[in-house]
């Protein structure tokens, strides 16, 4: 127990040490991180009522999903390229100028088609600030600690979600659904604000890359990594709830619950994972991470004492920051730097199949074997995720790329 609490104690004070350390363009970025979060999670639950409400069909609903997701995916791959050839910053601002005011657009649509169009015009401008802010972070920060900054923003995106969700109900139950749309527009605006003092990231001189240095055996194991864990992803969004309420009597705001506590774990130990990440290994902790993210699925699947569970959600939180802050630190390092944009976008794009893998595997699980099976086998995908990166070349510590040194950042 003594151990139990100086470990709780560890990280809540590297948690605070990462507050402190907050200056430069990491501080904007978790700002900014933090503000949009806020916006999106208080949208995201409400977009198929508002839907509804405008008269949209079962069909619809599903093409809601489906254009966000595909033009966030083509913005990716885009995005990665045009990086490379102008920067990351101008992308950053586009992306968000394009997401703020798509949501502007939703607030004002008079019919379901219309948000159908906007939100694919949403999802143009959330691909493309996805992987411009990685590639910005990856530009302005120092190579020693790129987990631990990755980590910082995960925890600032965290505290958005921890409370958007509340503030979006309240607001849709007294102001109309399409309230949280206008905030939405807000607070991507205030991002936008902020975007325009990100400093300028170091000059470096362009590497020569060799013809077909683009894909190495790291870059495809991370990413092989991430299609994995995003298959986990898909397939619980699709069951999890089901499960909770059909099969053990959950009410739906017991749901919502398990969500805080995946937020709770990442804001008070996903800084610090990702921090001894750094020190200790990134492959390893990433490695701890997937498996802390499949012992979430197979302790629901046993139907552990609810606060028991609370508990190993939070775990599954922190095990999302540092297996995401670890793996973005791997592949900054194994990226070529004159072509780390279109890295960052293809590995980003690609990986993102895996939520349609999963929510189409974990369905026809469900169908097939029943509702725990398909908890248990999408839990699975996590467990994989790690086994991935036993594939990855061991790395040193302190971290070297396995493509060579990188050179230090700013921040």
């Amino acid at each position: 127990m003594a151990i139990g609490h100086r470990l709780y104690l560890s990280a809540v004070l590297g948690s605070l040490r990462a507050v402190r350390d907050l200056r430069g363009a990491l501080a904007i970025l978790a700002g900014m991180s933090f503000i949009s979060q806020v916006g999106i999670a208080m949208m995201l639950p409400l977009i198929p009522l508002y839907a509804l409400e405008l008269g949209a069909s079962r069909a619809q609903l599903g093409y809601l999903t489906s254009a966000f997701s595909a033009a966030n995916l083509v913005s990716q791959l885009g995005s990665g390229f045009l990086i490379d050839r102008i920067g990351s910053r101008p992308l950053i601002r586009a992306g968000i100028g394009a997401y703020a005011g798509a949501n502007v657009l939703i607030a004002t649509a008079s019919n379901a088609v219309s948000v159908i169009a906007y939100r694919g015009v949403a999802g143009l401008g959330g691909g493309a600030n996805l992987v411009a802010d990685r590639v910005y972070l990856s530009q302005t920060a120092a190579p020693e600690r790129l987990a631990f900054t990755n980590g910082v923003l995960s925890a600032a995106a965290s505290s958005g979600q921890l409370i958007g969700p509340a503030i979006g109900g309240v607001l849709g139950q007294f102001y109309g659904l399409s309230a949280p749309f206008v905030v939405v527009a807000i607070t991507s605006g205030l991002a936008f604000i902020g975007s325009l003092f990100l400093p300028v990231p170091p000059r470096r001189p362009a590497p020569t890359v060799a013809p077909g240095a683009f894909l190495n055996r790291a870059i495809v194991v991370i990413l092989v990594a991430n299609l994995l864990l995003l298959t986990t992803y898909g397939g619980f969004i699709t069951t999890f709830a089901a499960y909770a309420t059909t099969q053990l009597g959950w009410q739906t705001f017991e749901v919502g619950f398990v969500f805080s506590f995946f937020a709770l774990g990442s804001i008070l130990l996903g800084p610090w994972l990702a921090g001894l990440a750094d020190r200790t290994g990134r492959r390893r902790m990433a490695i701890i991470g997937a498996a802390l993210i499949a012992l979430f699925g197979v302790s629901f699947a046993a139907e552990l004492p609810r606060p028991l569970l609370y508990a190993v959600a939070a775990l599954s939180g922190a095990g999302i920051a540092v297996f995401t802050a670890s793996t973005f630190a791997l592949l900054t390092a194994a990226s070529p730097e004159a072509r780390r944009g279109r890295t960052f976008g293809f590995v980003n794009a690609f990986a993102s199949l895996g939520v349609i893998v999963g929510a189409i595997g974990g369905t026809a699980i469900w169908d097939l074997l029943g509702l725990r099976m398909a908890i248990l086998a999408v839990s699975g995908g996590a467990a994989l995720a790690g086994v991935a990166l036993l594939a990855f070349p061991r790395e040193p510590v302190p971290y070297r790329s396995p493509i060579g040194e990188v050179p230090n950042g700013t921040a």
